[in-house]
């Protein structure tokens, strides 16, 4: 049989205590659990026009995009709502709706808006959540994710995302440029620009910074920049490589990679640049760590045993504990923020089927 090469991202439900863990995976979810919303297009009291749309729009793209709801079609509902008294609950159940938003945009002074929105149960014929905002038309689309978190968050009582930002490098015309885009894509804005590579950017805890890697001096320097008042330093400019940052939860310090002295060891290093300190001193490649969500440990990728694998070690450095035992190259840790248990992401590679 041919050998195929797959890379496969696997959840591994690691025990507190450090107790081996199987590797597993999981594949949950599907239409069936879906929950069938519809979402009205608000009504236009004097704004531009399209922005009814634009919202509902941005609303409906967001839910469904997460994978948790149905969408359901609504221009052929012969009522369209925008205020509770004009709510004909049987119209929404007709097309089995479990939930139904509404709302209105209206100008106010000062070139603002008022964005207005209603969450409603259509089988209990209730309102389940209701809340107004005053923003800029340049704020719209943000709203809008906004009013889809607070509906994922009320429908399944986990929090939304849909208002947070991606970071991502693109290139063109021979220049590599940090971007940073809504959720969605939409707003991308460059953040640096080079001819050199840009690559492995991070979000700080806040979301107000980030960090990475540049080239532009012709050898990888590690860089934290603001993304409120556009400030950038130099995070990491060691003898050699340095790369690979990842932010404590606090947002205080970094781990990240140096070749420093010899091969690639994981350092720490405070968020200004001061306080560097040698994390792993191996004769092995040490690389890609990752802080666990309580800040107490930090995960990274090493081929001490032979390949490489997952281990664990306390944030002030010392002996380290393997955490993966299955596959022989399994990189990239990532680890959720979940409070009852943590979830490893990592990346494995199967050498045969």
């Amino acid at each position: 049989m041919n050998k195929l090469r797959l890379l496969l991202s696997l959840l591994v439900f690691f025990l507190p205590f450090g107790a081996q863990a199987a590797l597993t995976i999981e594949i949950v979810g599907g239409a069936a659990q879906q929950i069938p919303i519809a979402v009205v297009p608000f009504a236009q009291q004097g704004a531009i026009a399209g922005q009814q749309d634009t919202i509902a729009n941005v609303i409906s793209a967001d839910l469904r995009r997460s994978g948790m709801f149905r969408v359901l079609e609504t221009r052929g509902v012969a009522s369209q709502p925008h205020e509770l008294n004009e709510v004909n609950y049987s119209d929404w159940s007709a097309i089995q709706a479990q939930a139904l938003t509404i709302g209105t945009i209206e100008n106010l002074p000062g070139n603002r808006l008022k964005v207005s929105f209603r969450l409603l149960d259509v089988y209990k014929q209730n309102q389940l959540v209701g809340m107004e905002y005053n923003i800029t038309p340049a704020q719209l689309r943000m709203t809008a994710h906004k009013i889809a978190d607070v509906i994922y968050q009320k429908l399944t009582g986990e929090q939304g995302v849909f208002a947070t930002r991606i970071s991502y490098v693109s290139k063109a015309n021979g220049r590599y440029s940090l971007q940073v885009a809504d959720s969605d894509g939409f707003n991308p804005q460059t953040v640096v620009s080079s001819v050199e590579p840009i690559i492995s950017p991070v979000w700080s805890p806040d979301g107000t910074r980030l960090a990475y890697v540049s080239f532009e001096k012709k050898k990888p320097i590690v860089y934290v920049q603001s993304l409120v008042s556009g400030q950038r330093t130099v995070l990491a400019n060691f003898k050699g490589n340095n790369s690979a940052p990842s932010w404590s939860p606090d947002g205080k310090r970094l781990a990240l990679v140096l070749t420093y002295a010899a091969n690639s060891q994981i350092y720490s290093i405070n968020a200004d640049g001061t306080g560097l300190q040698q994390l792993t001193r191996t004769t092995a490649i040490d690389t890609e760590p990752t802080w666990s969500p309580d800040g107490r440990y930090i995960y990274f990728t090493s081929d001490r045993g032979g390949s490489p694998q997952i281990y664990r070690m306390s944030t002030s450095g010392g002996d380290a504990s393997r955490v993966t035992f299955e596959g022989g190259y399994i990189v990239s840790p990532r680890i959720s923020p979940m409070a009852s248990h943590w979830l490893i992401s990592v990346v494995m590679k199967a050498s045969s089927v």
